[in-house]
């Protein structure tokens, strides 16, 4: 292992909780390493039970495996919704990868009678991706359902969808086991091409699914541009190799 740098003689942004020019790789050789902005929404509803909202998420952390998380790389987002939604990790945390799934697994269970997706759609829209700081990126939603909302709440669905679209941003519906809302699902998948449903009969299914989720998203998303642009100088004194 590198010696790691003490903070004062990093760069200047070095105030950050987590210096990037440190990497972390991502623990796997299968993994994805592209221009991505993806955001893993958790539906907090008692159509979970505890248990299974542990394995929930187990899949999560370990789709993070797979993923070369930095902010010049692929950035997360995590977020619980029940009836409102609680992020627990947002894009712009500069936390080491390892860090950041520890967080995702002290994601409290909420068990709340409702998880609007509406709601966290909204949410996604406006909160997440409401200015758009790095056009260069794909922007995913990874929407894991296992429930369905009241029709009172679902009405705007449709609009938030659409609102995404506008900004680009690809809803992909994960439907887990029998109470996820099939109708929203489609209704998820009509509004753009790229808004893929996978759907499994439970929340033990998604590990197998994983790797075949990760091909998909990192599919949708472009490559960063490779080193060899920095003009020979460069490298010298700033030593790109680091910053990844």
């Amino acid at each position: 292992g590198s010696l790691v740098v003490p903070p004062t003689e990093g760069p200047i942004g070095s105030t950050t909780s987590y210096v990037e020019d440190t990497p972390e790789p991502p623990l796997h050789d299968f993994h994805c390493s592209r221009l991505l902005d993806l955001v893993f929404l958790l539906d907090g509803s008692s159509k979970l039970s505890e248990d299974e909202f542990e394995v929930l998420k187990v899949f999560v952390v370990g789709m993070m495996e797979h993923l070369h998380i930095s902010q010049k790389r692929i950035r997360v987002a995590v977020v619980e919704y029940h009836d409102g939604s609680h992020a627990y990790i947002e894009l712009k945390d500069r936390k080491r990868p390892s860090e950041l799934r520890r967080i995702t697994s002290q994601v409290k269970y909420a068990g709340s009678e409702v998880a609007s997706t509406s709601e966290v759609l909204k949410y996604t829209l406006f909160q997440i991706f409401g200015r758009i700081d790095r056009p260069e990126a794909s922007r995913i939603a990874l929407l894991l359902m296992a429930s369905q909302e009241p029709p009172r709440l679902a009405r705007n669905l449709v609009r938030y969808v659409q609102g995404l679209k506008k900004k680009k941003v690809i809803v992909i519906p994960v439907g887990i086991g029998p109470h996820a809302s099939r109708k929203q699902i489609h209704l998820i998948e009509k509004q753009a091409p790229e808004n893929k449903a996978f759907v499994v009969s439970g929340v033990d299914e998604l590990e197998q699914r994983r790797d075949e989720i990760i091909n998909y998203l990192c599919d949708l998303a472009p490559e960063a541009p490779a080193p060899t642009q920095h003009p020979p100088m460069a490298q010298v004194t700033v030593g790109p190799e680091l910053l990844e």
